[in-house]
């Protein structure tokens, strides 16, 4: 992905280039396939099947874009209907494994069972050499596919680096050079396991995201202690990623879901390394390798329109809420849940206008060039709707907590922020920080938004890992701040409030839809603030907004987070 950015300094735009990893760029010369073959895998398919079936869809769509599709999911075919799109043939997984492996005879020998825990490191030699991992009990003697003269051997090889840790060095040292970009994912861990610095593999390994592994040859590993100084395995990590291979602040592909505490404390990447100079982008999911190579990735001229924010005149006896579905930042929720709820709204916007309360939608920039298919279906949809408008999810351009990493980084970071948010053509960021840099992030951080050139002109945060009190400096009455930049720009910072479920456990972030709309109508009038929206705590739209909006007030109305921040301009306010 090429970032544009207008009338920013060339110091800048060197900054907002080097954001991005090279996992980021196109190919100079693309090849589109004209027809695709589709590969149907059974849930009952053995896990190696699986992963071989992946790292083969890799490396067609590597060979060729856009000729190989995988169907796992009833989610996967959606998307082939959504976009009428018809394969030239079907196969089955076994079939499929069969021929690829003819197709590239270059093979790597493993053994599943023995080698779980290290098979991050596995995919990592076999996606730098082009090369399909075949498991020895699953595809030996008597079996679909044998790897006769393997181009690596990790049976072998790795026989004396059987751990995550001397697995991983043993790739890095041999494999880094081959690869462009890096990923977590993990080999099957149990994510609630007593001992969390030790936890037992209890599951097959997911098959998520490796396609997109082989596509883009990631390294991949996945340290549960990589995050915890002084673990051996954090100064690996620390190594691999400052090791100069890749660019800064570094996007982190797949999910880190080690150390759960109440919540994953990892996940963001930020603060897992005393450089803090990671973000994550979280993508354990299908068919990327399709959908990024079977066109050019959308651009801010390419994209099709948004919904123009509404044009809306304050009015001080009213009371304005933005409503903004949450997770965004999540590309498998954009091509699974999300995918259904925004259908659920283009039938329930054919309805009444109360069944339609306007929404604003968190967006990962990263779907322009992951499957810009998918973007531009959502921008269709919501032009469809009339009431629907885009954010940047937390926070920005990756997922992470941006007043936790250095000084340059920062710099970096909110520069990609504001490209990414001219790649959307909007003008507001979900943001996340960890709960004891809100300070820090209203002081030093989100003063770097409100400059006469930037994008960003609103600031919506948001309580990460845990629901804690943020901003308990500001009065109670106080619902944004109009932040003024050194220029004379401006941005808006807004007080957050969360909706988890609607249970009436909590009157806070799950309240009941009646209790919501008794509490955004006791607001003080003339009030502009905004809701984010997870699905977590059983929340989904219709026994959320869908009831809400029928039961509040008449001086409250609802707004998109794009009107939502002219408004709070225009209403003016320290």
């Amino acid at each position: 992905m090429r970032l544009r950015i207008r009338s920013l300094a060339s110091s800048v735009v060197a900054l907002v280039l080097t954001a991005c990893a090279v996992a980021d760029r196109p190919p100079p010369v693309p090849k589109y396939a004209t027809e695709f073959v589709a590969v149907d895998v059974e849930p009952s398919a053995p896990a190696p099947l699986k992963l071989a079936v992946q790292a083969c869809a890799g490396l067609k769509n590597r060979k060729l874009g856009g000729s190989v599709y995988v169907r796992t999911t009833a989610h996967d075919q959606k998307w082939l209907t959504e976009f009428q799109l018809k394969p030239k043939a079907s196969q089955t997984a076994t079939e499929f494994v069969t021929a690829c492996a003819k197709e590239f005879p270059a093979c790597v020998r493993y053994a599943y069972k023995d080698q779980q825990p290290i098979l991050p490191a596995i995919l990592t030699a076999a996606a730098a050499l082009g090369a399909v991992p075949l498991d020895t009990a699953a595809f030996g003697p008597g079996g679909a596919v044998t790897c006769a003269a393997p181009a690596f051997d990790a049976v072998a090889a790795l026989q004396d680096h059987a751990t995550p840790l001397l697995a991983t060095t043993y790739v890095f040292k041999h494999f880094v050079d081959q690869t462009t970009g890096l990923a977590m994912l993990n080999p099957g861990y149990d994510l609630n396991a007593k001992d969390l610095a030790n936890p037992p593999i209890v599951h097959d390994m997911g098959p998520e995201l490796v396609d997109f592994v082989f596509a883009q040859k990631l390294f991949v590993l996945f340290l549960v202690n990589g995050c915890r100084e002084p673990d051996p395995e954090n100064t690996l990590l620390s190594t691999i990623v400052n090791s100069g291979h890749w660019l800064t602040p570094l996007g982190v592909y797949g999910y880190n879901n080690s150390w759960n505490v109440g919540g994953f404390l990892y996940e963001a990447q930020t603060r897992c390394l005393k450089t803090r100079n990671m973000g994550a982008i979280p993508s354990e999911t299908n068919n990327l390798a399709f959908f990024s190579s079977r066109r050019a990735a959308l651009t801010e001229t390419s994209r099709p329109s948004a919904n123009p924010p509404e044009k809306v005149a304050y009015d001080p006896s009213k009371t304005y809420v933005a409503f903004v579905v949450g997770d965004g930042d999540n590309v498998a929720y954009l091509l699974t849940t999300r995918r259904e709820w925004f259908a659920q709204r283009q039938a329930d916007c054919m309805a009444p206008a109360t069944a339609c309360p306007t929404l604003t939608w968190s967006l990962s920039p990263h779907i322009a060039r992951l499957a810009p298919d998918v973007m531009q279906w959502y921008y269709q949809a919501s032009r469809a709707t009339g009431k629907d408008f885009f954010i940047l999810p937390p926070s920005g351009h990756f997922y992470a907590y941006p007043s936790s990493m250095g000084a340059q980084d920062q710099e970096k970071f909110a520069a990609a922020t504001d490209a990414d948010a001219r790649l959307l053509g909007v003008h507001g960021t979900v943001h996340w920080e960890w709960f004891d840099s809100w300070h820090a992030a209203e002081d030093a951080f989100v003063p770097k938004y409100a400059r006469a050139n930037s994008a960003i002109r609103g600031v919506f945060p948001v309580n990460v890992p845990y629901m804690l009190p943020m901003f308990p400096w500001w009065p109670a009455e106080k619902f944004f701040r109009v932040v003024a930049g050194a220029d004379g720009g401006k941005a808006v910072l807004f007080k957050p409030r969360e909706w988890r479920g609607v249970d009436g456990s909590d009157d806070e972030f799950y309240p009941k839809p009646q209790t919501m709309a008794a509490q955004l109508g006791a607001y003080p009038k003339g009030t502009v603030t905004w809701v984010y929206m997870t699905s977590d705590g059983g929340l989904n739209l219709h026994n959320s907004v869908g009831e809400l909006s029928a039961q509040l007030p008449p001086h409250v109305q609802l707004v998109s987070a794009d009107a939502a921040i002219a408004l709070a301009l225009a209403a003016g306010g320290p």
